[in-house]
């Protein structure tokens, strides 16, 4: 029977796929037309919400997202950038984004440039991203400071506003609103913020297999814009975020209460010269955590911390530019402080600053109408927390190959570093999460990378076909082998817990889409492996990365039609796979297991379709006001998202663990002006 609803599925995603692609409006408005003497120029006009502007880069509308289904009220920017091909769907318990295979922690997620740690909130269903509070997104697949993935990146607006603007969403899980007002003939201020109140409505129905949970948060923006002349502008900006859940597992009488933020603050100046471009940023940004597990008459404190202070420049000149940056960071990983656990005890908190600077030259030219190259080189200084000194050169090259009408081919290689990690309980959606520097827990990452892409536009640029192919070799990578449990039956120590080796992420990447008219959207199919082997004699052989799903399809569709704007999305991945224990005991009150075989079995395949429905009651120049109603998950799937120890009636048993809601309904009223 399920393989039967696994075929309507993908039946479904197939019709979707084929009425995009042959849709053809008769009575278009949005094709214009220019007739000059006795030739007439048709021009379609760009109505999606992404925009390829290179075979690595991708523009994303935030206005338009917000048509998308939504969750609690709110349409999030990162869990849309899980639609696009290469971009791996995790489970609703796994807050990160995996691009090309690469963990989390290897993304350059910012706020303009200022990097941003834990951009996820509880569960991974939604961002700390205020969507209105942006001008725009822009996604790529490698990154240009010192990351081995993606990057993306919310953009602050750069021109006046003409009066005073807002908007505000009302959903009944949250509400988020922003306001613009010009504080003067050059400047203009914004503010944004966003809060929650899901415990007043929904607090019976929120448990974990039965265990009550108690969650909060809330995000607030605030932007200042300077233009002393045209060809200068200002921006200051800050953001602060912060959660609070508390959860009481009943069956093993643990309880977990965690408290988290981010933080950041930055100065910006842009200045546009007649030949020469350059942009400046001064910031600080942080990370903090506050947890307390508590089981029995045993306590644990676990706390982290990362604050990062830096510089990020720019200058472009014709072909030119160069790229310069210095971070300092000061890191807490894990700070365990514990009472009445075995082997337990105080100990000293480990606390790390290290300094991470490059300088990258960089060359971009079109050398003939079809022909062109970038190339690049940074040169990193990094010191580590030892005061051990480590030289690098990162090189990368690509050349463009441009057919016209019979596409463009793009092959790129390159070679990139990293020096921060990230480790801890990542599979669970808690940030039980810690950053730590390279240093004497492991050497700094780096990795190879190759890329070939080619891209098509067709029937004036109605539909586009992209595929792309990559290799990545990583090296000195690590994954975090330890559970919840492991706190509470022995001292604390990081590199017990910590696998390190070396992996391999290569796959395939096709991509559909239709871009104009009425009807948009695309269908992408994505394959792909990301494969880890360890220096550790328990673990002989290729494992799967922790978040490897091999196969994934996606297919995203938006139609337009009078005061309605209808959306779906509908996603099919393999199961990601993880550790089953060989054996588990109770010995003196402590739950006591072996590890099998590291990530050699797999969750069943991650099937999720979401809808929604726009209705604009007032849609004019000067304001709008609507109703939206989405439904995530609309066929009610008990997706998988970990496996665990259960008890019932006094009996242990290993299984399969679901999210603890099953269809999550969201209605939200908006007003803009």
């Amino acid at each position: 029977m399920r393989k039967h609803i696994h075929k309507i599925y993908i039946l479904f995603a197939s019709l979707v796929f084929i009425a995009m692609a042959g849709y053809e409006a008769e009575a278009q408005t949005d094709s214009l037309y220019y007739d000059l003497d006795s030739t007439t120029l048709s021009i379609q006009r760009h109505s999606s919400s992404i925009k390829r502007i290179s075979p690595h880069v991708t523009d994303i509308d935030i206005r338009m997202i917000q048509n998308m289904p939504q969750i609690m009220g709110n349409t999030d920017p990162v869990s849309f950038i899980k639609n696009l091909p290469g971009v791996q769907t995790g489970s609703e318990y796994d807050s990160g984004i995996h691009i090309q295979g690469c963990d989390n922690a290897h993304n350059d997620i910012s706020l303009a440039g200022v990097p941003v740690y834990g951009a996820n909130h509880l569960f991974g269903l939604f961002s700390v991203f205020n969507p209105s509070h942006y001008s725009h997104m822009s996604f790529s697949r490698s990154s240009e400071s010192n990351r081995l993935g993606g990057t993306l990146r919310m953009e602050l607006a750069d021109s006046l506003l003409n009066g005073t603007t807002g908007d505000i969403s009302v959903g009944i899980m949250s509400s988020q609103g922003s306001l613009g007002l010009r504080t003067g003939n050059n400047s203009h201020l914004r503010v944004s913020a966003r809060q929650s109140y899901m415990n007043l409505l929904y607090k019976r129905w929120l448990k974990i297999e039965g265990s009550p949970i108690r969650y909060g948060f809330g995000d607030y923006n605030i932007s200042w814009m300077y233009t002393p002349s045209d060809r200068n502008r200002i921006w200051i900006e800050g953001y602060i975020g912060r959660d609070n859940v508390k959860v009481e597992e009943q069956k093993f009488n643990v309880g977990l209460q965690l408290v988290w933020g981010n933080y950041s603050g930055a100065l910006h100046w842009l200045h546009k010269g007649t030949e020469v471009t350059h942009r400046h940023t001064i910031f600080l940004s942080g990370f903090r955590s506050h947890g307390i597990m508590s089981q029995n008459e045993s306590e644990l404190r676990l706390n982290s911390h990362i604050n990062t202070a830096g510089y990020k420049g720019n200058a472009e000149w014709k072909d030119f530019s160069i790229h310069s940056e210095v971070n300092l960071h000061d890191i807490s990983p894990q700070d365990p402080q514990s009472e009445g656990l075995y082997g337990g005890g105080a100990q000293e908190p480990e606390r790390q600053n290290a300094l991470e600077s490059s300088l990258m030259f960089r060359y971009s030219r079109n050398f003939t109408d079809r022909w062109g190259m970038d190339a690049g080189i940074r040169g990193i200084f990094y010191l580590s927390p030892e005061t051990q000194y480590h030289l690098s050169f990162s090189p990368d090259i690509s050349f463009t190959y441009n057919a016209y009408h019979l596409g463009k081919l793009t092959a790129s290689y390159g070679i990139r570093h990293q020096y921060l990690f990230q480790a801890g309980l990542t599979n669970i959606g808690l940030p039980i999460e810690f950053w730590f520097a390279a240093g004497r827990h492991s050497l700094p990452q780096h990795s190879h990378q190759a890329d070939l892409s080619y891209d098509i536009n067709l029937f004036q640029d109605r539909l586009a076909i992209s595929v792309n192919t990559y290799y990545k070799r990583l090296y000195n990578q690590v994954e975090y082998k330890g559970d919840m449990f492991d706190f509470f039956n022995s001292a604390y120590d990081l590199d017990r817990y910590l696998l390190k080796g070396n992996g391999w992420n290569y796959g395939l990447n096709f991509m559909i889409h239709k871009q104009t008219g009425k009807l948009t959207g695309w269908i992408s199919y994505s394959i792909g492996r990301a494969l880890r082997q360890f220096d550790n004699k328990d673990y002989n052989g290729i494992y799967p990365a922790n978040h490897e799903r091999i196969h994934e399809m996606n297919t995203v569709c938006s139609y337009k039609t009078g005061r309605w704007n209808l959306s779906g999305t509908f996603i099919f991945a393999s199961g990601a796979p993880f550790t089953a224990p060989d054996y588990y005991y109770i010995s003196a009150g402590q739950i006591m297991s072996k590890p099998g075989k590291h990530n050699a079995c797999r969750m069943r395949p991650y099937i999720r379709m979401d809808v929604s429905a726009t209705c604009f009651i007032t849609k004019n120049e000067r304001q709008e006001n609507g109703i939206n109603v989405s439904l995530y998950n609309v066929t009610g799937r008990e997706n998988d998202v970990m496996y665990r120890l259960n008890m019932k009636d006094g009996k242990y048993s290993y299984g399969r663990m679901v999210f603890f809601l099953r269809w999550v309904p969201s209605i939200s009223y908006f007003h803009k002006f």
